[in-house]
């Protein structure tokens, strides 16, 4: 199913609604304050069409870091190769939705694989705007 933009309108006056916001940010936002928030989360009342928008699965990414590097650089990476990156091994990692900030955290481990301990969060409000594109 695609999500057309007046779903998403939809999907965004509703969170407005459940996060009892008067007023959303402003959309040339390109990355969320990010604060910690409740858990509140509740599929009473909501429309149909929006019920059937958060079903929706979407790729959740977790962002170690960011370098550009020139094609030569890259043609001549191997088994082995090291590249570094100008952010600390211990830093808050991004919790990235379709290329936008929703959240920070730290790397932990959960059994044998990875996880993200959730350190700080955008508002319902981010996280809807965030799937809009």
């Amino acid at each position: 199913m695609m999500a057309t933009q007046s779903d998403i309108d939809a999907l965004l006056h509703e969170a407005e609604s459940l996060a009892g916001s008067a007023s959303a940010p402003s959309p040339t936002v390109s990355v969320p304050t990010l604060h910690h928030t409740s858990n509140r989360s509740s599929a009473n009342g909501l429309s149909p069409q929006v019920q059937r928008l958060l079903k929706l699965t979407v790729p959740v990414i977790v962002q170690l870091a960011e370098r550009h590097m020139n094609m030569q650089e890259v043609l001549a990476l191997n088994v082995g190769s090291v590249i570094e990156f100008d952010k600390r091994f211990d830093a808050e990692l991004e919790l990235v939705v379709t290329n936008r900030v929703i959240g920070l955290g730290h790397a932990v481990k959960v059994g044998e694989n990875f996880g993200l301990r959730i350190t700080r969060i955008g508002t319902i409000y981010d996280k809807v705007r965030a799937l809009s594109g």
